[in-house]
């Protein structure tokens, strides 16, 4: 009897497995995400201002995920993720940070080190996937560069990197935006997309 309760188990198994499959095929339905994919990204804008409510560590796990599944050349995976949550390290990163803000510090071992030579390239791969992850999520996102030279002179003991050959690429700041933000703070208008590409045919 109990072989037969075990058949029947996995028989339905099979069966819902064929129509998620099935579920799974490409349809209409595919291509209107994608084409809603292309119209979030073109309303997606870097915020300015932030509320003080706590992103939950769930979130944060999600977003590194992200990052973490990003491409990279030859699989390298070069990056390390340093969240910072101390008040007094992100001071000392980015002048007026909203309390309850993170950042996320990117890093990878330094270019000359690494003879892929790709380092930087691969860790925007990861920061983009993150500040797309935390945008769909509901969250604000921007990222900086103008830290970096200070991060990397003074900073860099305690971001707990691998080891010593590694400095940050770039920071990711993550937090949840303000109800009126767009109000003050919305996509920067772009030049003619024509004016930046060449076709060769």
């Amino acid at each position: 009897m109990n072989k037969k309760v075990a058949m029947l188990f996995f028989l339905i198994l099979f069966i819902l497995g064929i129509a998620i499959g099935y579920t799974a095929c490409p349809t209409k339905g595919e291509v209107v995400q994608r084409i809603d994919f292309i119209e979030f990204m073109s309303t997606t804008f870097s915020e300015l201002q932030y509320s003080t409510k706590p992103i939950s560590g769930e979130i944060i796990s999600d977003i590194l995920a992200a990052g973490h599944m990003a491409g990279s050349s030859r699989n390298g995976q070069p990056w390390h993720f340093s969240v910072v949550r101390n008040r007094e390290i992100i001071d000392s990163i980015l002048d007026n940070v909203t309390d309850e803000n993170v950042l996320i510090v990117i890093s990878g071992p330094r270019e000359e080190l690494n003879s892929r030579f790709s380092v930087n390239f691969d860790c925007g791969l990861a920061a983009q996937n993150m500040f797309l992850a935390a945008k769909s999520l509901g969250l604000g996102a921007r990222m900086y560069a103008l830290p970096l030279p200070n991060i990397n002179e003074n900073l860099l003991p305690k971001l707990e990197l691998p080891n010593e050959d590694y400095r940050a690429v770039i920071v990711l700041r993550i937090g949840h935006p303000l109800q009126d933000n767009v109000a003050v703070s919305n996509a920067s208008p772009r030049q003619p997309l024509l004016n930046k590409v060449s076709f060769i045919d």
